[in-house]
């Protein structure tokens, strides 16, 4: 499966049909562009897609210091690097599942994950709690 057809497999119950992977960050943050030439912000860690606008608004909003933070992955990034060496090709540095649906963004929680797997499962999770209120207990299931 290709990274823009996982895209659109994972989150295309928010009306997101992208058309071209414009970057990647090395936590598995996305920046994708539709047929209209909309740019997103794919954050898969904060479960959201974000509407950008035009390449020069999605250009202005990268350029912010809160999102070059966020693209950089920073410290945690540091740590996965050293933990981990480089991530192989189609695999991303990320906080393993229980705790980024926690928001536990410790360096304990790092581990390596299939970027195509990743946009995936969140894109998947994020539907299912979208509605649900800050703080609700859920329970995952595991099936092959």
């Amino acid at each position: 499966m290709s990274l823009v057809e996982a895209v659109n497999e994972g989150w295309g119950w928010t009306g997101l049909t992208a058309k071209r992977v414009v970057a990647q960050s090395p936590m598995g943050h996305l920046v994708v562009s539709d047929a209209d030439g909309g740019f997103f912000y794919v954050d898969p860690d904060g479960m959201a897609i974000i509407a950008l606008g035009t390449e020069a608004e999605a250009q202005a909003h990268l350029a912010s210091d809160e999102a070059k933070e966020l693209w950089s992955g920073g410290a945690l990034v540091e740590e996965a690097k050293r933990r981990f060496g480089e991530p192989p090709a189609g695999s991303v540095f990320t906080i393993k599942p229980h705790a980024m649906i926690e928001g536990r963004y410790e360096p304990e929680n790092l581990c390596l994950m299939s970027l195509v797997e990743l946009i995936r499962f969140t894109g998947d999770i994020a539907q299912q709690i979208k509605d649900l209120p800050d703080g609700s207990q859920i329970q995952l299931k595991v099936t092959d």
